[in-house]
């Protein structure tokens, strides 16, 4: 679906009313201490709100003004700060600063080539939280849907802390899966 499809259906009120945040993020951001987090492709904004509540500098980002709205307004109403963008994320002149994020979440979005971007977003020792639906069975892969054992590939080098391809463990998505959790790995200079 592109941006004015998501647009209609936050408008509509058409997403549902989920607010619990995906089951990966809450437990990887256990196992950190809070710092800079930006939650790509973001919608009405659950894993963003979900971090500010654990201490977390939260950016938001979606390409849906309605969805970014909607992230303002639960901020306002939870009394949290989260600094919000409206970006196309699938623009060629979407930047993020190098370096710039302890965490970046990539939440039921596959965008192939965003994953460069991410990767060069992530401080040292930072952390990369990617869900992508996968095909049903008979299904195949596509534009929208991960090949298995795709999300690994896109992170050589880097240190898995959590790989998983089967059934969603998120009750607001039923279709198949892919989750990763992957730290960039802190190189030494000798």
């Amino acid at each position: 679906m592109d941006i004015a499809g998501w647009e209609e259906k936050y408008r509509s009120g058409d997403c549902g009313s989920e607010d619990a945040p995906t089951i990966l993020v809450v437990e990887i951001a256990k196992k950190l201490a809070p710092g800079t987090a930006i939650d790509l492709a973001c919608g009405a904004g659950r894993n963003a709100l979900y971090l500010a509540e654990q201490g977390w500098a939260v950016t938001a980002v979606d390409g849906s003004e309605r969805a970014i709205e909607l992230v303002q307004q639960r901020s306002v109403t939870r009394g949290l700060a989260v600094h919000t963008r409206v970006t196309d994320l699938t623009a060629p002149d979407f930047t993020m600063a190098p370096d710039a994020f302890d965490l970046i979440l990539i939440a039921y979005y596959l965008q192939r080539d965003l994953f460069a971007k991410v990767k060069a977003a992530a401080r040292p020792g930072g952390v990369v939280v990617a869900i992508a639906h996968t095909p049903e069975s008979g299904e195949k892969w596509g534009e929208k849907r991960a090949r298995p054992g795709e999300l690994r590939r896109f992170f050589n080098g880097w240190e898995f802390l959590w790989e998983y391809e089967g059934p969603s463990r998120d009750p607001a998505h039923r279709r198949p899966v892919a989750e990763i959790a992957a730290r960039r790995v802190v190189s030494w200079q000798g």
